[in-house]
C-alpha cells in the first residue's frame, strides 16, 4: 500500500513539471496582454496597450515579453512608444503582495513630454490610482536606444536620443539609481543619478553629467518637488 501512495505522489510530481514545461508551448500567451495592459495601466495612471506579440514562460522563472508596446496622454496622443518590453519577475514576493522584478528591457522606447503655457510638465500630472509603488522593486533596467522629445508652448524643442542607462529602484517611490550615456540636442554625455525616497516634500535628487565635447563636469545635489504638475529645483549646481 506505501509503495502505491509514492507512485501515486511520484506521478503527480511528474504530470506537473510536464504541464510547467510543456504547457507554456500550447498555450496563446497573447491572450494574457491584456493582463498587462490593465496593471501597467494601473503603475502609470495611462491606457497601455500592446500592439505586436506577446510571449511568455514560466520556468526557470516567471517572463513575459511584448512587442509594440504604447502609452497615452491624457488627451489621447502617444505619450511613448517602446519596440520591445521584457521583465523577468521573481515568484515569492507575490505571495505578500509585493512585486520584485530583477530584470526588466526596454528597447527603443521613445517618449513625448509637453510643457504648457503654464509650465506643467503633462508626465508629472499622474492620474490617481489605486496602485501602491512602494509594492513594486525593479533591481535591474536596462534601456537600450531610447529617446525624449520634450516640447514646451512656447515652441523651444529638446531632444534626447541614444539613450542607454542601467536603472535600479527599491521602489517605484525611490531611492532611485541611475548610470549611462545619452546625447542632448547632439551633444553626447556621460550620466550617474540616484535619489531618496519620494515624500510630501518632493524627491531629493544627487545627479553628474560630463558631456564628452566640453572640459566640464556638472554636479547637482537638491530637491525636485511638484506643484500642480510645475516642477521646482531648490539646491547646489
Amino acid at each position: 500500500m506505501l509503495a502505491r501512495l509514492f507512485v501515486f505522489v511520484g506521478s503527480l510530481i511528474v504530470l506537473a513539471l510536464m504541464v510547467a514545461l510543456v504547457g507554456p508551448y500550447f498555450i496563446d500567451w497573447t491572450s494574457y496582454r491584456s493582463d498587462f495592459e490593465r496593471e501597467a495601466s494601473a503603475v502609470l495612471g495611462r491606457e497601455v496597450k500592446v500592439n505586436g506579440t506577446a510571449t511568455a514562460r514560466i520556468l526557470p522563472f516567471p517572463s513575459v515579453t511584448f512587442s509594440d508596446v504604447t502609452v497615452r496622454d491624457a488627451s489621447g496622443g502617444l505619450a511613448m512608444t517602446a519596440d520591445q518590453f521584457s521583465m523577468d519577475a521573481e515568484l515569492a514576493p507575490f505571495l505578500s503582495g509585493n512585486v520584485l522584478i530583477f530584470d526588466m528591457r526596454i528597447v527603443r522606447p521613445k517618449a513625448n513630454i509637453n510643457i504648457d503655457g503654464d509650465g506643467r510638465v503633462d508626465w508629472v500630472l499622474r492620474p490617481q490610482t489605486p496602485f501602491n509603488p512602494r509594492h513594486i522593486t525593479l533591481e535591474h533596467v536596462a534601456i537600450s536606444d531610447g529617446e525624449v522629445s520634450i516640447r514646451a508652448a512656447n515652441g523651444i524643442r529638446r531632444e534626447i536620443t541614444e539613450v542607454n542607462t542601467i536603472v535600479s529602484a527599491r521602489s517605484l517611490a525611490g531611492p532611485w539609481r541611475a548610470d549611462g550615456s545619452l546625447r542632448f540636442n547632439g551633444h553626447k554625455a556621460t550620466l550617474s543619478g540616484s535619489s531618496g525616497v519620494a515624500d510630501a516634500e518632493g524627491l531629493r535628487l544627487k545627479v553628474q553629467v560630463e558631456p564628452a565635447d566640453l572640459p566640464v563636469i556638472a554636479d547637482l545635489e537638491g530637491l525636485a518637488a511638484s506643484n500642480g504638475g510645475v516642477l521646482s529645483y531648490k539646491g547646489q549646481f
